[in-house]
């Protein structure tokens, strides 16, 4: 893999990657309400798991999703779901003291990942355009490892600005709106992607 096509592949993938989305909502909204320390397990999750399914992408998920178009509405709906839920945990936190509601886990984070049906897109639209199948199943490993250093490094970028944003907003009344703000962001993804 030469640096051009490296070049190439982030300056096609990073406006998709860096953009609001389930995840990067809530790394930001994370790392306001519980810090970047906190933030970690569920950053490393998401991230760990996204190695897996950029594999799946790359190794022939399509064909399975070919044969049972069903299973992506499926998880598209079961993520949604979950967001629902997540989106009701920032809304206690906009009513609740910051203290009653603990910090998202490594289990939150592998959930959110598993069942976020947008993120299969960001592979598939990398190995449509980047994979070389006459340069073989190395090339599949190293385009993973090189959107998951993409993903690392944006994701921490909004744990980053979330946290900051908390720096500049220390009342616990504008807190708390900040968290309304990303419970009703969280929800209105989830309504956004039922009708996707």
């Amino acid at each position: 893999m030469n640096f051009e096509l490296v070049l190439m592949l982030s300056i096609t993938l990073l406006p998709i990657i860096i953009s609001p989305g389930p995840a990067n909502i809530l790394y930001a909204a994370s790392g306001s309400a519980f810090g970047i320390k906190k933030t970690i397990p569920f950053w490393l999750a998401t991230n760990f798991t996204s190695i897996f399914q950029t594999l799946a992408v790359g190794f022939g998920l399509e064909s399975i999703i070919q044969i049972y178009p069903n299973i992506i509405i499926y998880i598209k709906y079961i993520g949604i779901i979950f967001l629902l839920y997540l989106s009701y945990k920032f809304f206690n936190m906009s009513i609740s003291s910051q203290k009653e509601i603990k910090p998202l886990t490594f289990k939150d984070g592998v959930i959110i990942e598993f069942f976020n049906a947008k993120y299969l897109l960001i592979p598939a639209i990398m190995f449509s355009q980047f994979y070389n199948p006459s340069e073989g199943y190395m090339q599949i490993i190293l385009l993973t490892l090189l959107l998951v250093s993409l993903t690392l490094v944006t994701s921490m970028i909004w744990i980053i600005g979330g946290n900051t944003l908390t720096k500049f907003l220390k009342s616990e009344k504008i807190q708390k709106r900040q968290s309304f703000l990303f419970g009703t962001l969280l929800f209105l993804t989830a309504i956004w992607l039922s009708f996707e």
